[in-house]
């Protein structure tokens, strides 16, 4: 299974090299982005309401009603969030993306109850991945009160880069990570995707090669699947959702799709199906 999992991170890293090298990230960022979001991002979130049931031990739910009420509610809260407050729907999201990454990053290197390893992995990826892309991180920021006052155009991406990989040292290096030189190794190559490409693109490539393709594969292990066709199809009903909800955002407030807050818009999603989703997933990854 691990080898599976390597073989889905060094395909996001042949695209990654294909990409900087031809110069394709500036022209088909949003495609590639829309995409791996469609194929491989949004699918390997969309059977939490199998991976709910699927391990006895660790089911939070007595029944699929209950479980759809707090998954469908906590959706919503989170989305009343960023429209009530876009500091604090933000703030919440960079909180538990930087636990979820880390703690699926660890898979493979670490057992997966240290939180807070869980936790400075997931900053440390989130921190080269927004501040190695300065002018557009400072884009998204201008329309969120509070993050707005923050002035980053000064600072040099190498600087971000430095401080990057000075955590991530600091942090293996204090816990005991088995195989410390292939986690160094992914990170600091993901730390050159970051500085290399622009923001979506960098989120793709991660977020669809490093975090969700390796969960797929990881549920289509754990569920016994013969037929990839099969398990696809399984993710269709959370996947039709998800993009439904992404419509009833636009048709809420249509500006979010406009160029200057496309990216904005893609994280609001993105933050509303992730609150639910991590704690599903917590259980899924104990032991991995």
């Amino acid at each position: 299974m691990m080898n599976k999992i390597l073989f889905s991170k060094l395909l996001g890293l042949i695209l990654s090299l294909s990409i900087i090298f031809f110069g394709l990230e500036s022209s088909y960022s949003t495609l590639l982005f829309l995409i791996i979001m469609l194929t491989i991002g949004i699918p390997h979130g969309s059977v939490d309401h199998i991976v709910a049931f699927v391990n006895p031990d660790a089911r939070r739910f007595k029944s699929k009603f209950i479980f759809y009420l707090v998954y469908l509610s906590l959706i919503i809260i989170n989305t009343l969030l960023w429209i009530i407050s876009p500091f604090i729907g933000l703030t919440l999201f960079l909180l538990i993306s930087c636990y979820h990454f880390g703690e699926t990053q660890v898979i493979g290197f670490h057992n997966t109850s240290n939180k807070f390893l869980n936790f400075v992995l997931g900053a440390n990826i989130l921190l080269s991945l927004f501040l190695n892309n300065i002018i557009e991180l400072q884009g998204i920021l201008t329309v969120i009160p509070f993050f707005s006052e923050f002035d980053l155009s000064n600072f040099s991406r190498v600087f971000f880069l430095l401080v990057s990989v000075s955590v991530l040292m600091i942090s293996v290096i204090n816990f005991d990570i088995k195989s410390k030189v292939p986690l160094y190794a992914e990170i600091t190559i993901l730390y050159m995707i970051f500085y290399h490409t622009d923001l979506l693109t960098s989120f793709a490539i991660y977020f669809g090669f490093c975090h969700s393709l390796p969960m797929l594969i990881l549920e289509f292990e754990e569920f016994n699947e013969k037929n990839i066709i099969k398990f696809y199809l399984k993710t269709l009903p959370f996947t039709i959702l998800s993009l439904i909800f992404g419509l009833l955002l636009y048709v809420y407030d249509s500006n979010l799709f406009t160029n200057d807050n496309v990216i904005l818009f893609i994280f609001i999603i993105i933050s509303s199906l992730t609150l639910p989703h991590v704690f599903i997933m917590k259980d899924f990854v104990k032991d991995k």
